[in-house]
């Protein structure tokens, strides 16, 4: 990843500019109204850091870490604008800004337990019980299902990954999982800014997976989804990284899953990572409308409205995260739909904080109307 200086030159084109369309979709600024917590302020306080104007403050401090990532001003902008924080944030790491003890705390738990959340790495295995699947070893894990640190080790998350399981294995498709041997993909470490611990474990698990032979990953969560694809490309490798949605949806569309529709109006909520950085609409769009009606939220797609669970605000930022929690299940209320779905364990969580809707995971709905529709 680039360091702060490699985009002096954008932060310098963004200040001549100042168009601030990145005001628009800004989760945080529409909340709070702070100039220096949308893109355009952001840019400005890294430029003056670097041309030595100010000294590093809590304000500028606040500035790197209140923001959920979430590319929104990517949308708007051709310039690097999420690397740009990101960097930012590992600037002010490099020079003695110590890490939120919040962000301190989940880079311990990853170190000491393999998972951000401070549970044992035997948690990570306990969601396939009585799924029958094989542990992946060398030359039979072609295919192999990444479950991630969050769905796989929160009970209540577990049951999306159960769901996945058995939807693949009934339409024939046959996978191996790490079991609880299974990594943490990083995405935790290059939002919160640690990016020289993130490249490592980025670069030593795309070296395990091609030493496994595996030619394809499944994962059910956008985060992994993003960081290891991404990663696989870093390095050149021609591993092939799925969300499991993508999986499912070409089922769906082979009549390889015998879903039974039913007259209950969904709404869709996008996630940052699967939807805007991943490029992945249509195919959860095409589960959902097997499944029953959908309808739209007025910001869908690439213009999906962060769910604020994002990048550490979670953790960081509890108040604000939940507001904008409460901003997007708003809007999925506005549509009359009865449901919102989503794809991510993170958004799911997230979502649910906050009453008046029924929160609802893609998987785990087909699954259950496949079910119906076998009986």
């Amino acid at each position: 990843m680039s360091g702060l200086e490699d985009f002096k030159d954008e932060l310098e084109t963004c200040f001549g500019t100042s168009c601030g369309f990145c005001e628009r979709g800004c989760p945080v600024y529409q909340n709070l109204k702070v100039k220096t917590l949308c893109m355009k302020g952001r840019n400005r306080t890294m430029l003056g850091l670097l041309q030595g104007k100010f000294e590093i403050s809590p304000a500028v401090v606040q500035a790197a870490f209140e923001c959920t990532l979430c590319g929104n001003c990517d949308r708007w902008c051709s310039l690097k604008n999420t690397e740009h924080t990101q960097a930012f944030r590992e600037y002010l790491l490099k020079h003695g800004v110590e890490p939120m003890k919040e962000h301190s705390s989940l880079a311990a738990s990853l170190r000491n337990y393999g998972n951000p959340w401070f549970q044992p790495r035997s948690a990570r295995n306990r969601w396939t019980k009585g799924l029958n699947i094989p542990k992946a070893t060398p030359g039979k894990a072609d295919v192999l299902f990444f479950a991630g640190c969050t769905s796989a080790v929160t009970k209540q998350l577990t049951k999306s990954l159960i769901a996945s399981a058995k939807l693949l294995q009934s339409a024939g498709v046959e996978f191996a999982t790490l079991g609880q041997d299974e990594p943490c993909c990083g995405s935790t470490l290059q939002r919160i800014g640690q990016t020289e611990g993130f490249e490592k474990m980025a670069s030593d698990n795309i070296a395990r997976l091609e030493s496994l032979g595996t030619k394809k990953v499944i994962t059910p969560c956008p985060g992994c989804y993003t960081t290891l694809k991404k990663s696989a490309e870093k390095r050149g490798s021609k591993l092939k990284v799925v969300h499991v949605s993508q999986e499912i949806a070409h089922l769906v569309r082979e009549g390889k899953l015998d879903v039974k529709r039913s007259p209950e109006r969904m709404t869709y909520h996008d996630p940052c990572h699967l939807g805007r950085m991943g490029g992945v609409f249509d195919e959860p769009r095409t589960i959902i409308e097997a499944i029953g009606t959908l309808v739209e939220m007025p910001n869908n797609r690439y213009e999906s409205r962060c769910c604020g669970a994002g990048a550490g605000l979670q953790s960081a930022f509890p108040k604000l995260s939940r507001e904008l929690a409460a901003k997007r299940v708003a809007e999925a209320k506005s549509t009359g739909a009865t449901t919102l779905v989503t794809s991510c364990p993170f958004c799911e969580t997230q979502l649910r904080t906050v009453p008046g809707i029924r929160v609802a995971n893609l998987m785990e709905l087909l699954l259950e109307s496949v079910q119906q529709g076998s009986k």
